[in-house]
């Protein structure tokens, strides 16, 4: 069977889900609308599994919303899951002691709701890969006829109506047709500069296998990143006396750790918007967690990176210029330095993405990575289920919110490697009192430039 793709309205969805059953199809089929892209895993032409890069619709928090088993429990399976590459499913069989059949039902009301979901969009991006190996990741199989099931999503749908809305969300995934008008569109950017057909042909297929790379990366569950050298011997160091890892000692580790938290999204349960609160969450398991991690191979990457010395520069001058000016927007300290810290790391993984391939040109790479750092930040914070203040950071939008306004600031008060976000039109309004406090700022993150660095 060949990979298809193209876009559904929504009366057709039935029919490609009819089709897929009627062909005994095998693979992962992916739909995607404005702002999430849904996974069901077909297996002989029934639906075997369903999942989200929307944290709040992947089967931990749906279990968690049902109360099937408590946060604590939950997290325990999803540390261990990811850190040893066991199926999330098989985890909560053997160590939390759900029955299988409650999994299967759970899953299946889950994925009824995500097609029910998807029944209410006007308009449905889909493709399915049929060399997935589905088969290799079942421990447990909805086995749900199509048919049937979007029979039962129709009648949640209709007894269930969204809330009228006229506002249009702009598409803020990572699949294939965005990225491709994506890249059209920063092509267009660059008219008056020569660029060779052959090298654009080049960056091209490199910005589409960037992006499906990421595209995966977000779709598979927590949006966890590898742990440099570095990193994992300050870890290692605070471990070692008993000590909670700071946000200065590992940006990515804290990144992780909020992905890991914040996956389990249900109403009115439990956030983490700071590193330090990622940690509490977390609770006396913390640092056992930081040990399955560092003990990964996937995530932790053995050997440094020409760009983990300026990266870890600008941030701790962000970290630094953050505490001096968290009071201005109103954001307690430990949010604020999170704020300023974690759009590196997302800076980090797309410049290190795409410099995997050549470009055509340092214009070109400089407006890719230009683009894509909202694009992937959106993705990526949802994937992660971060909360309002750190989506807006990593996004630089909406431009009025305070996280936004502190990221500028601290680009303004440290410098920036680049620029954050896409939107820079609205100026900010420098008082008296402003610029005496961004210069406080500067002061602090020119003294953390130059601090002598930690041994290695």
């Amino acid at each position: 069977m060949l990979d298809i793709s193209g876009t559904l309205g929504r009366l057709y969805l039935g029919d490609l889900l009819e089709w897929l059953h009627l062909t005994h199809a095998t693979g992962r089929l992916l739909l995607t609308t404005s702002d999430v892209t849904r996974a069901f895993d077909v297996y002989c032409g029934r639906i075997a599994f369903a999942s989200s890069s929307r944290a709040s619709e992947r089967l931990g928090s749906w279990l968690l919303h049902r109360k099937l088993a408590s946060r604590e429990v939950l997290l325990r399976a999803l540390v261990v899951s990811q850190t040893q590459g066991e199926l999330f499913t098989s985890v909560l069989e053997r160590d939390a002691g759900i029955p299988h059949a409650s999994l299967v039902e759970s899953a299946r009301a889950l994925a009824t709701a995500l097609v029910s979901r998807l029944l209410r969009e006007d308009r449905v991006r889909f493709s399915f890969d049929p060399s997935r190996p589905v088969a290799d990741h079942k421990h447990i199989d909805l086995e749900m006829d199509c048919h049937n099931l979007v029979m039962q999503a129709a009648y949640r749908a209709d007894t269930n109506p969204p809330a009228e809305s006229d506002e249009e969300v702009p598409y803020t995934t990572l699949d294939p047709a965005t990225l491709e008008g994506l890249f059209w569109h920063i092509v267009g950017e660059l008219e008056g500069e020569l660029v060779d057909a052959a090298a654009l042909a080049d960056a091209h297929h490199t910005f589409l296998a960037v992006g499906e790379l990421l595209n995966r990366w977000v779709v598979q569950g927590p949006p966890l990143l590898p742990i440099g050298p570095d990193d994992a011997a300050r870890i290692g160091r605070r471990l070692d006396v008993g000590q909670p890892v700071r946000l200065e000692d590992s940006p990515v580790l804290a990144w992780n750790l909020l992905a890991l938290v914040n996956g389990l999204d249900a109403p009115d349960g439990p956030s983490a918007a700071s590193a330090d609160e990622a940690w509490a969450l977390a609770g006396a398991e913390a640092p056992d967690w930081v040990r399955l991690i560092l003990g990964n191979p996937r995530w932790r990457r053995e050997s440094r990176s020409d760009c983990d010395d300026p990266i870890r520069r600008a941030t701790l001058a962000r970290i630094a210029a953050a505490r001096k000016l968290a009071a201005t927007v109103g954001l307690a300290e430990d949010v604020a330095i999170t704020v300023a810290a974690l759009p590196m790391v997302v800076l980090e993984l797309v410049a290190t993405a795409l410099a995997c391939s050549p470009m055509s040109g340092p214009a070109l790479q400089h407006r890719s990575v230009h683009h894509l750092l909202p694009l992937v930040g959106r993705a990526s914070g949802t994937a992660a289920g971060l909360p309002p203040p750190l989506v807006a950071a990593i996004t630089m939008s909406p431009p009025r919110h305070p996280a936004t306004r502190l990221a500028r600031l601290v680009g303004m008060a440290a410098g920036e490697l680049m620029e954050v976000g896409e939107l820079q039109t609205e100026p900010l309004e420098v008082d008296e009192e402003l610029a005496a406090t961004l210069a406080a700022a500067r002061a602090a993150a020119e003294r953390a430039i130059r601090a002598r660095p930690e041994p290695r």
